[in-house]
């Protein structure tokens, strides 16, 4: 191997563009220049207030790597087997600062100079050599808090990622995004890697790239003749990768905008990302739900229930939509369609700045969950039902009362037990005397104040004979109200922790 032969990288520094398309040179063979994604990235860095762009010209991408190997090394084109990746900043420096900057961070400076950027970073982009689909791994920043003040966003799905970077450390939280490609994977299987990247990190688990998703929904289930170029993914199909993954499907049918909303505030705010399966123009689409847009509680509807339910703060989603781009905006809202089940939950996806939408009917909600986490949501909503009427008709406590379900790992609930005003005894039985599972199940009773009392449930089992593990007392439940905690942990079994 003569020296020439042997790949070369070099560091460049430009100021943001007016279009990305001039950081990505058109590839050979590109019929349209740029693509939508590469546009709405424009538009969505811009919003972040991206100033500079650092461009990595020969990058090394796992993902895409693998994805050559599987297929495009086999292509009579030549493919390079190397990206280029882009790193976003807000900051505007030039690429003489830049290398002041290296130089600076020698000596015993670079944790300063290191700190420097990751003030400024939004995160990064692999732009790949593929001329109809350059979109590779992209982690970006998620969108700051909404103006509103009665809105907040909800990024459970996200995740924290390390780049490096040139010897330094930077990280951003966000949640992987990439482009379909249409040969190693389609909607369903980029809707798919980036839900895995969620929950198979959080596990400490191998995520498995899109070629491995595709062969592994295609073993067993095939319906298309072949598994690559890859034609999109069946239900079935995603299920039977999330189990090669190492991970448990639970899929859930779209049945109402209400149960809707529960599974998705429920499964996000549980820091996992569903795969939604939809129907858009009469075709079949999927995308990665990664965030809520939460409002206010909506008052009950139902007659016959007197408490209200946190669900009904769920007025939009968040997705990544591999036909647009990472964080898309998303309006929910039910549409009357003809036919049996007329009354469906749409999903109104929005542009960034709001010039295109479309309308799409949500069909399922795919969720990949450690397979230790065998109770559902639907179980939990089921078995907080009643503890949240008896809660409700309780006199010593002011105002509606607010029924909330969700998952929480138990080391993460345990940290936050020391800030909820137990007795020193209380304090020391959840610490120490009562064994949880790896993720507990959570039904949390609320008024205006605050949360009243949990009931923590064991998720490792089916629920099949359902018992609470523990109640366990907030610091808003009243005085006056704690002797009722008695009732509900004889009827449930449980320990009263106060």
């Amino acid at each position: 191997m003569t020296a020439s032969s042997y790949p070369s990288a070099t560091i460049r520094v430009i100021p943001f563009p007016a279009g990305l398309g001039a950081v990505c040179p058109r590839p050979e063979g590109a019929l349209e220049w740029p693509p939508t994604q590469l546009t709405y990235l424009e538009v969505y860095l811009r919003s972040l207030g991206c100033a500079t762009i650092v461009v990595e010209t020969h990058y090394v991408d796992r993902d895409f790597v693998d994805d050559f190997a599987r297929y495009y090394a086999r292509a009579m084109r030549s493919y390079q087997n190397f990206a280029t990746r882009l790193h976003f900043f807000t900051e505007s420096f030039t690429e003489d600062a830049w290398r002041a900057l290296i130089a600076a961070s020698a000596d015993g400076h670079r944790d300063a100079r290191t700190a420097w950027l990751q003030d400024r970073y939004l995160g990064f982009c692999v732009v790949r050599p593929l001329p109809a689909s350059p979109i590779g791994r992209t982690v970006l920043k998620t969108v700051g808090p909404l103006s509103d003040g009665g809105h907040e966003r909800v990024f459970g799905g996200a995740r924290e990622y390390t780049v490096h970077l040139c010897g330094l450390d930077l990280k951003v939280a966000g949640l992987a995004f990439q482009q379909q490609d249409q040969g190693v994977s389609a909607c369903a299987t980029t809707a798919l890697w980036s839900a895995l990247q969620c929950v198979a990190s959080a596990e400490r688990m191998h995520i498995p790239t899109p070629g491995e998703i595709t062969d592994a929904a295609s073993r067993y289930v095939l319906t298309d003749g072949r598994s690559m170029p890859s034609e999109g993914l069946r239900v079935e199909q995603i299920c039977e990768a999330t189990r090669a993954a190492g991970l448990a499907p639970v899929v859930v049918r779209s049945v109402s905008l209400e149960q809707d909303r529960v599974q998705l505030m429920s499964y996000v705010r549980s820091g996992f990302a569903p795969v939604l399966a939809l129907s858009v123009g009469g075709g079949g689409h999927a995308v990665c739900c990664v965030g809520l847009k939460l409002g206010d509680i909506r008052p009950q509807t139902d007659p016959n229930l007197h408490f209200q339910d946190a669900a009904s703060r769920v007025e939009g989603l968040y997705i990544h939509d591999d036909r647009l781009g990472p964080y898309a905006s998303v309006e929910l809202f039910s549409d009357t369609r003809p036919g049996p089940g007329s009354v469906r939950t749409s999903l109104l996806i929005r542009w960034p700045d709001n010039v295109d939408n479309e309308v799409a009917i949500l069909q399922s909600i795919i969720v990949p969950l450690p397979p230790k986490v065998r109770l559902s949501v639907t179980r939990m909503r089921a078995l907080g039902l009643p503890i949240a009427e008896v809660a409700a008709a309780l006199d010593e406590i002011d105002g509606p009362v607010t029924l909330d379900v969700r998952y929480e790992r138990a080391v993460q609930y345990k940290q936050r037990a020391y800030e909820f005003g137990l007795s020193a005894e209380g304090l020391y039985q959840l610490q120490c005397e009562l064994p949880l599972s790896r993720y507990v199940g959570l039904i949390e009773i609320a008024s205006p104040v605050g949360p009243l009392f949990d009931a923590v449930l064991d998720t490792t089992d089916s629920g099949a004979n359902p018992c609470a593990l523990a109640l366990v007392r907030r610091a808003q439940l009243p005085a006056a109200a704690v002797r009722h905690l008695e009732v509900l942990t004889t009827i449930f079994g449980a320990r009263r922790i106060v």
